[in-house]
This record gives structure tokens, C-alpha cells and sequence, in this order.
């Protein structure tokens, strides 16, 4: 088999993620990572990895926001800051009962 090398210019920062991402899911580097699950996965498939939809993913964060902020809108009391996690679980369970 012959092989062949391959390099990209890439925001570090992103990089980096990617490579943790990579390393935690499959014990190897991006670089790694994009030379073997990468190509052998476009090679059995015929085709690039579909990106999700910019627009869907939009519209989902936009509802989520909506529904933080209208959450919120209900219950102004400052002392929510100083509760501990079981009270404020206590307090969004009987806001549904």
C-alpha cells in the first residue's frame, strides 16, 4: 500500500479540541485520527461525513435560549443565588407539579 502525507493550517485552539476529542474517543491524535478512522470511513462509504445542518442546529439553540429566558422571567427572587443544587432541583420539580 502506498501512503502519503498531509498537512493543514488550523486554528490551534480548535486543534487542540479536536486532538482531546480524538484521543479520549479512539487513544489516537487528530492528525492520527483523520489518516485511519477518517479515510477508511470515507473509503467504505463513498462519500464525506455529513455536517449537520447550520440552520437546524440555529433554531434549536434559539428555542433553548427562549425557553432559559422565559424560565427565568418567572421567578426574579435574588435569593435563588445562595440555594444549594437540591433546592433549586426542588424548586424547577415544583414549578411541573
Amino acid at each position: 500500500m502506498a501512503t502519503k502525507t498531509f498537512s493543514s493550517r488550523a486554528d490551534a485552539d480548535l486543534l487542540a479540541y479536536a486532538d482531546a476529542i480524538a484521543r479520549k474517543e479512539y487513544g489516537l491524535s487528530y492528525g492520527q485520527y483523520c489518516g485511519t478512522v477518517l479515510l477508511e470511513a470515507i473509503g467504505s462509504t463513498g462519500r464525506m461525513p455529513q455536517i449537520a445542518n447550520n440552520k437546524t442546529m440555529d433554531e434549536k439553540k434559539s428555542r433553548a435560549v427562549s425557553f432559559i429566558k422565559e424560565f427565568a422571567s418567572l421567578s426574579s427572587n435574588p435569593e435563588i443565588g445562595k440555594m444549594s443544587d437540591r433546592d433549586i432541583r426542588n424548586l424547577i420539580a415544583n414549578k411541573y407539579v
